[in-house]
């Protein structure tokens, strides 16, 4: 069974409804672009650190001019997203890329996974007689 496939786990016994099992992986998939976003904003101001945006702003000035009161000073998005000076910012950027790949191959997982459940939900409603409802299921 898929779940126990993500989990590390052997094979399943009939006791895992697909349901919930599908549920859990979406679920749990979730949570895994969650942490993957916050991996990469956290990339994105290492980086930052290192080489700054553009001022915002300083490719419309013609077309937008009257935009500018609304934009925040520089300084204050600088000051926003600064990276700590003590961090070694190349260990920092190291470290946050293994775990992107880290998180990569667990969410390939979890997708071959959420597959793999569909399927097998895919297949027992073939199977099922027509107009037959599942104990549980609303209609």
């Amino acid at each position: 069974m898929a779940l126990a496939q993500a989990q590390g786990a052997g094979p399943v016994g009939p006791a895992v409804d697909p349901r919930a099992a599908r549920r859990a992986l979406r679920a749990e998939r979730a949570q895994l672009a969650h942490w993957r976003r916050l991996l990469r904003a956290r990339l994105d101001l290492a980086v930052a650190g290192l080489a700054p945006p553009e001022h915002l702003g300083s490719f419309t000035w013609e077309v937008l001019p009257d935009a500018a009161v609304l934009l925040p000073r520089t300084h204050e998005l600088s000051e926003a997203v600064r990276v700590a000076e003590d961090v070694d910012v190349v260990d920092l950027l190291t470290r946050l890329r293994r775990l992107d790949r880290m998180l990569s191959r667990y969410a390939d997982q979890l997708d071959g996974a959420i597959e793999e459940t569909t399927q097998e939900l895919l297949t027992e409603q073939a199977a099922a007689p027509r107009g037959a409802n599942r104990a549980g299921d609303a209609r």
